[in-house]
């Protein structure tokens, strides 16, 4: 499996390298023209624009190549080569999911990292140096436990979601007696991902009783609303009165069994996977 990384790896990283250094560049260009640039013009917010549109579409662009990798895996001549490998169906999932978390990871990082560094960088925030203390003393603060599960949801959410496209794409392999069709695996992926949701949204709904992430107490919905007043909402896979996690800005509620259902779920679905890529591809 680890050699199978390896060979992933070394067949994706040029074009993860190409996407990160035009986002880089285009990020460059923009700090460039704030920092230099007292008034604004038409020009030059055409190109913040365009700029952005652009970095927007690079980072699709990159979901679409790693979901694309899989995809010529099961209607492409390259499936011959992965398949017969000796390799379960799980390992070559698991060798998938790992080499694309490593490249969002890595496309997170160095993005936020380059924004940071451009920003600190920047005339106006060099010329106050007490505001600069002040964000770096922020810091803390920010990365508390709720941002830390929030970023945790998201990426497990991520995860998830990936791995609902891998199935539709194995599912979509094995129907109709394996003829190569393939939009349908995007049909399969909505009805699956419309099922899903439902199922999240009525167990939210059924179980409302939460975590606390300040004091790890458990809490209900309805007990939670009662002792706050909203400011700031955070709400991540909200229906009608319930959420996965909630909270006004000081203290949030990760509801428990929606959080099981989550992972369950992926759990389930990368099993399935691997056992269609193992035992039902006909190649």
């Amino acid at each position: 499996m680890g050699r199978y990384i390896k060979y992933e790896i070394k067949g994706s990283y040029k074009f993860i390298l190409g996407v990160l250094a035009l986002v880089l560049i285009l990020t460059t260009g923009i700090y460039a023209y704030v920092d230099n640039t007292d008034g604004g013009s038409a020009l030059g917010g055409s190109f913040i624009g365009l700029s952005f549109l652009i970095i927007f579409g690079t980072l699709l662009t990159t979901f679409i190549y790693i979901v694309g990798s899989f995809r010529k895996e099961l209607y492409e001549d390259r499936g011959y080569l992965t398949f017969t490998l000796p390799l379960t169906g799980h390992e070559i999932l698991g060798a998938k999911l790992i080499v694309a978390i490593i490249w969002f990871v890595l496309l997170g990082i160095v993005i936020i990292g380059y924004n940071a560094i451009m920003a600190m960088n920047l005339d106006i925030v060099k010329q106050s140096m007490d505001g600069l203390e002040i964000t770096v003393r922020a810091i803390p603060e920010i990365f508390n436990k709720e941002t830390i599960m929030t970023i945790i949801l998201m990426g497990l959410g991520g995860i998830s979601t990936l791995i609902l496209i891998y199935l539709s794409m194995a599912l979509g392999r094995v129907t109709l007696k394996n003829k190569k069709i393939g939009g349908l695996w995007f049909v399969i992926f909505l009805i699956l991902s419309a099922l899903v949701g439902y199922g999240q949204a009525k167990i939210v709904a059924l179980v409302p009783y939460y975590l606390d992430l300040n004091t790890f107490k458990i809490v209900s919905y309805e007990s939670f609303i009662n002792a706050i007043e909203y400011s700031t909402n955070v709400n991540l896979f909200q229906v009608n009165d319930a959420a996965l996690l909630t909270g006004n800005g000081s203290q949030y509620i990760l509801n428990i069994a929606g959080f099981i259902y989550l992972i369950g779920i992926m759990v389930l679905n990368f099993i399935l996977t691997g056992y269609i890529i193992e035992n039902k591809i006909d190649l």
